[in-house]
């Protein structure tokens, strides 16, 4: 395989990030409120919140428990189509089919009905987007050979998916409002359908090294065996906490710390996606000087210094509270950009790692499993923060819980940051045995 990627191949195996982020978006936006409005919304209540909570924290378990399953199924599979097409070209349609089936409750009386009905096409949903995106995210050191272009990959991946957001968190609303969840899910479920296509355009495979006949058991005991794995691991765990406590604490802050309505919080989060995109070439440039490892390192400080500032928003007199704000996420985005970038290079040397140890890539399996560590700290989050906000206030005259939240986000992420310091690759192979002292 080439070392080097042509521009064109770069973005069309980056499309895919825009449709699985819009496809993310508009469900984690958009489900719980369809399924159980405001009392007062005039909208068909199916189900209890409460009850709407509980059953998607159960398919978030369960996508989170599923992905090194599929992992190691991605790795494991020969066609003629190579091990990664066959899940990108059969899953998008199921993806689709069950994002359509998530809108269309079966009855508007049985609560019974409507929750088994729930959290079977949201376990079918969480499923079939599984099968597209651990497949596709492992497919990242299987495109790039080198690690400039692993970064260079990994930054447009980032662009795309972050414009992916941006179209999710801006066009899903009109559309739903207008047409109804249905055609927004219909509207969205063809643009991820498109970016596949796409992506299919411009996919590259490198034919394993060994045949991949190792039990399962065994292939996810070589898991615990990967120290440099589990370290990273255990790093993003908690980097993928607070950046999950961040989002879920803006709404409460824009509404009760600004004061301001809840649409401005696609404001604030417009300015963090374009720092996001306009800082992702530095990181691009960095990253050809520099360790991967050091960026990253730097990236988490930068992060949590920054999510900390915003605790002091409205405590300093005289200062606009809105500038203020809008200064420090101008200033975090780029921080929290450049980690979500190098975060998949990094896994590509822990992937070469273990070929160097075990003679076998097993890259699906490494992605599903580092996918598990993101999802557990959504699941997290979703706990420590309500309990936060309960115990010190989320209201306009008691709003120490929400300020406090950035607090505990930064502490989470210097306590990842303390994790990282394990984390000892290199940026190629050479690099890493000159690192660990390896004759291999």
């Amino acid at each position: 395989m080439a070392n080097l990627l042509y521009l064109k191949q770069k973005l069309l195996y980056s499309c895919t990030s825009i449709g699985l982020n819009i496809v993310s978006t508009t469900v984690s936006t958009w489900l719980l409120y369809f399924w159980s409005p405001p009392p007062d919304s005039g909208r068909p209540q199916y189900l209890d919140i409460t009850v709407v909570g509980i059953l998607l924290t159960v398919g978030r378990f369960w996508d989170a428990i599923i992905d090194p399953l599929i992992g190691h199924w991605s790795d494991i599979t020969h066609s003629r189509w190579g091990r990664r097409r066959p899940f990108l070209i059969f899953a998008t349609p199921a993806t689709v089919i069950t994002l359509l089936l998530l809108w269309t409750p079966p009855t508007s009386s049985s609560r019974i009905i409507n929750g088994c009905y729930f959290l079977v096409f949201t376990v079918a949903f969480y499923t079939s987007l599984t099968l597209i995106g651990i497949p596709y995210d492992s497919s990242l050191s299987e495109m790039a050979a080198t690690p400039a272009e692993r970064v260079s990959l990994s930054m447009w991946k980032n662009i795309f998916g972050t414009l992916g957001v941006l179209i999710g968190a801006l066009a899903a609303a009109p559309l739903f409002e207008r047409f109804g969840a249905v055609w927004m899910s219909l509207g969205v479920g063809v643009i991820l359908i498109i970016s596949v296509l796409l992506t299919l355009l411009g996919f590259k495979e490198q034919a394993p090294t060994k045949s991949h006949s190792i039990k399962l058991i065994a292939n996810l005991g070589k898991l615990w065996k990967n120290y440099q794995f589990i370290i990273l691991s255990l790093s993003t765990l908690m980097v993928q906490t607070a950046y999950a406590m961040l989002l879920a604490n803006l709404p409460y802050f824009v509404t009760v710390v600004l004061g301001k309505s809840e649409t401005n919080v696609s404001l604030f989060q417009g300015v963090v996606v374009i720092a996001m995109m306009l800082a992702a070439p530095i990181w691009n440039w960095l990253a050809k000087i520099y360790l991967h490892r050091y960026l990253s390192m730097i990236a988490l400080i930068g992060l949590a210094i920054t999510s900390s500032l915003l605790f002091t928003v409205g405590l300093i007199p005289e200062v606009n509270k809105t500038i203020q704000t809008l200064v420090i996420l101008s200033i975090l985005a780029p921080f929290l950009g450049g980690y979500l970038i190098l975060m998949f290079a990094l896994m590509a040397s822990v992937v070469d790692y273990d070929e160097l140890l075990t003679k076998q890539r097993s890259e699906a399996l490494y992605y599903g499993a580092f996918s598990l560590s993101a999802g557990m700290g959504l699941a997290l989050a979703t706990l420590i923060v309500p309990r936060i906000l309960t115990i010190y206030g989320y209201t306009a005259t008691a709003p120490l819980g929400v300020r406090l939240v950035f607090l505990v986000a930064a502490v989470i992420v210097v306590l990842g940051a303390i994790i990282f310091q394990g984390y000892r690759l290199g940026d190629t192979i050479e690099e890493t045995k000159l690192t660990l002292s390896l004759k291999r």
